[in-house]
This record gives structure tokens, C-alpha cells and sequence, in this order.
């Protein structure tokens, strides 16, 4: 994959660096809790630019996405669920490079506070759990109840952003938070909660850099060079985890022992969508669907970009 992208780049970059136009243009990237600037920073992978980044931070995915939708921002980094969420909503966005789930959906879990005595997925039965609204945490909660890992009664499902969640668990105003990385190690690592239980083998866990279709067609050469210069960011921090631990936390403030969890779940190599990837999304979608969130009924193709490499 690297030597891919290294002819890639070759071929890329001065077609780029020729066209005043083009050096002058800005790639606005949306960012979640400053891992994607701080990994890019840490493999020097954003050196000699002949554009220029703009990064935009968001508290969550879907803020990131209606952003993306809204064209305030040309590209950014979401889990599977929330994008697929945003588009079943009509935004007009794609997903066009993919982030395999190193940590094998252990990035997505439901964290109780210090204390709780819950400990297995049935005991959130009639529960209050909360979560964003199209969030990998609400879908995460829509499979355990798919499968019957939570029974009848249903949990309360109260939709709130990051911040808000934590403070409701920290002050037990909630009974549990179905979330994602970093925001599962600060739960355990720092406030000394517990999984209750992860999203391995409840869905495919990818995670994806999505684009505004605008951007896709007005700069196409710029998102492309991105992509492969954040893949090969990507594959420096698998060979560097403790490095990009470091400096994730002292670019985010978060504590290194957690930023060291963070690394250890989500560092794995980007590569282009495929028609596997498609095809194992369809699950998501009819996780939504039947939960009565999605009823977009066109080809799931139609939210892949699979043509950035060529």
C-alpha cells in the first residue's frame, strides 16, 4: 500500500506544486479531539505542502458531518454509523478512504461510572444510557437491542453530546454512556468506570474520511494527496505508538496513560473504499433502517467515493 502511495505522490505532487492556482488553495479537515492533526504532526506528513490545511475541531461526529454536509468543511474523519446516519439524512457527502478496526470494535463501548453494579449487557434493561443521536454509540446500542443482548424493557436512550454525557455519568444523572475512543479511556483510565461491553463482532467498526461532494469535484487532486499523506501518517503510528502517544497528548490535554489507549485501538492503515467495504456497510444501514432512523432507499454505492486513486 505505502509504494502505492508513494507513486501516487510522485505522480501528485508536482502536477500541485506547477499550478500557482492550485498551491494557493486551502483543504479545509475536520478533526475529532485533534488525533488526525496530531498524528499527521508526529509522522511529519503534512512537510512541504503545496496546499494549505486548515483544521477545524469538532466535539463529535455529527456536528463534523453536518459541517461536511453544510460545506463549511471540504473533509473529515467519522465512524461508519454516524456517516451513514448523516447520509441517510440526504447530506451530500461520501466517504472515500476507509480506517480498518485495528482494535476489533473495542474503540466503541458502554462505560458505567466507579461503582456501578452493572457488569453484563442484560443489566441495562430499562436503563438510562446516553449517547449522540446517529452516533457509533447509538448504533452500537441499536445492535445490542437488534440481538437481544439488552432485553425488553428497552433502555432510555438520552441523546447528548461528549461533554454533556461525561458530566451526566460523572453526576450519575445516567446509569451508563455507549461512546467511542478517547472518550471510552477517559471514562476508565481516568474516572475509573467499567466496560460493560464493546462493539467487536456487532458491526463492521470502520471508520472513514468523508468529503463534501462539492470538494470531491473542486478538488479532487488536493483531497487525494491528503488521503495518502494521512495513510502514511497512519502506518508511521503503528510503528510509533508510544512517540504519537506523547504528542496526542500534549496536542489534546488528555493524560498520556489514556492517549496510550487511544493509540493502541485506533492506529491501523488507511486504504482506498472497496466494494467489500460497501458490502459490509449494508449491515449498518439496515441496523438504521429498521430502527426507522434511515428510509433512503437508493444504491448504498451512491455514498462511496471509490475513484480518488485513479
Amino acid at each position: 500500500m505505502l509504494r502505492i502511495c508513494v507513486l501516487l505522490c510522485t505522480i501528485l505532487l508536482p502536477t500541485l506544486i506547477s499550478s500557482p492556482a492550485q498551491a494557493e488553495d486551502e483543504l479545509i479537515v475536520a478533526d475529532q479531539k485533534g488525533q488526525q492533526k496530531a498524528l499527521m504532526e508526529a509522522a511529519g506528513a503534512d512537510q512541504n505542502l503545496p496546499y494549505h490545511i486548515r483544521w477545524v475541531e469538532f466535539e463529535a461526529a455529527a456536528p463534523l458531518l453536518q459541517a461536511l454536509g453544510a460545506g463549511a468543511v471540504d473533509t473529515g474523519i467519522a465512524g461508519d454509523g454516524p456517516f451513514l446516519f448523516a447520509w441517510g439524512a440526504g447530506l451530500h457527502l461520501k466517504a472515500a478512504w476507509v480506517i480498518p478496526p485495528r482494535g476489533g470494535g473495542k474503540a466503541t463501548a458502554i462505560v458505567v461510572p466507579e461503582g456501578s453494579p452493572i457488569t453484563t449487557p442484560a443489566q441495562l434493561s430499562g436503563k438510562r444510557i446516553a449517547t449522540g443521536r446517529g452516533s457509533i454509540g447509538h448504533l452500537l446500542l441499536l445492535r445490542l437491542l437488534a440481538t437481544g443482548a439488552i432485553p425488553a424493557p428497552a433502555p432510555q436512550i438520552v441523546f447528548l453530546l461528549p461533554a454533556q454525557a461525561k458530566a451526566a455519568l460523572d453526576t450519575k444523572r445516567v446509569d451508563a454512556w455507549s461512546t467511542w475512543e478517547p472518550y471510552v479511556s477517559l471514562a476508565v483510565i481516568s474516572g475509573h468506570g467499567h466496560i460493560v461491553t464493546d462493539a467487536a463482532g456487532l458491526m463492521p467498526n470502520n471508520s472513514f474520511f468523508v468529503a463534501n461532494t462539492d470538494a470531491l469535484a473542486s478538488k479532487k487532486l488536493l483531497l487525494t494527496d491528503f488521503y495518502l499523506r494521512i495513510t502514511t501518517a497512519y502506518d508511521w503510528g503503528t510503528k510509533h505508538q508510544a512517540e504519537y502517544s506523547r504528542i496526542l497528548a500534549r496536542q489534546t490535554g488528555i493524560p498520556e496513560n489514556v492517549a496510550i489507549s487511544v493509540a493502541e485501538k485506533l492506529i491501523a492503515v488507511p486504504v482506498p473504499v472497496t466494494p467489500d467495504v460497501i458490502r459490509a456497510e449494508e449491515e449498518v444501514v439496515d441496523t438504521y433502517r429498521s430502527a426507522g432512523f434511515i428510509t433512503r432507499t437508493d444504491s448504498l454505492n451512491d455514498a462511496f467515493e471509490q475513484n480518488l486513486t485513479h
